[in-house]
């Protein structure tokens, strides 16, 4: 199933601000110093937000959008120094099968960059 996932890391008290006008709570997160499962130890701290899934690209995208055009009404962003955020997209597939198509508008591309969201997608 394909998903969108925001990532957020870094200063505790960047992200205590940012965690507490977003528009859902979190469903995983981390502390500086846990291990992660290939062994290393986390530098920063952070959190994890689902935004949608579904099998149709154009309706995750549809999610995307409004989940992040709820958090721009709430003054939310991620260009600052103390977090960063990656949007995450992810498209599993199995070998042979089509991977499906993801088309952002400029729109889309404009309000990553000026709410200082990093992109990956993953097929």
């Amino acid at each position: 199933m394909n998903s969108a996932t925001l990532k957020v890391h870094g200063d505790p008290d960047g992200l205590a601000d940012v965690r507490d006008g977003l528009p859902t709570e979190p469903h995983g997160d981390w502390q500086k110093g846990d291990v992660k499962p290939d062994g290393r130890v986390r530098i920063d701290s952070g959190f994890y937000v689902a935004i949608g899934s579904g099998q149709n690209p154009g309706e995750l995208l549809k999610q995307i959008r409004f989940y992040l055009g709820e958090c721009r009404a709430r003054g939310i962003h991620f260009e600052r120094s103390d977090v960063d955020a990656e949007l995450r997209i992810s498209f599993p597939c199995e070998p042979g099968v089509v991977t499906p198509t993801l088309d952002l508008s400029l729109a889309d591309m404009t309000m990553l960059v000026e709410m200082g969201i990093n992109l990956s997608i993953t097929a």
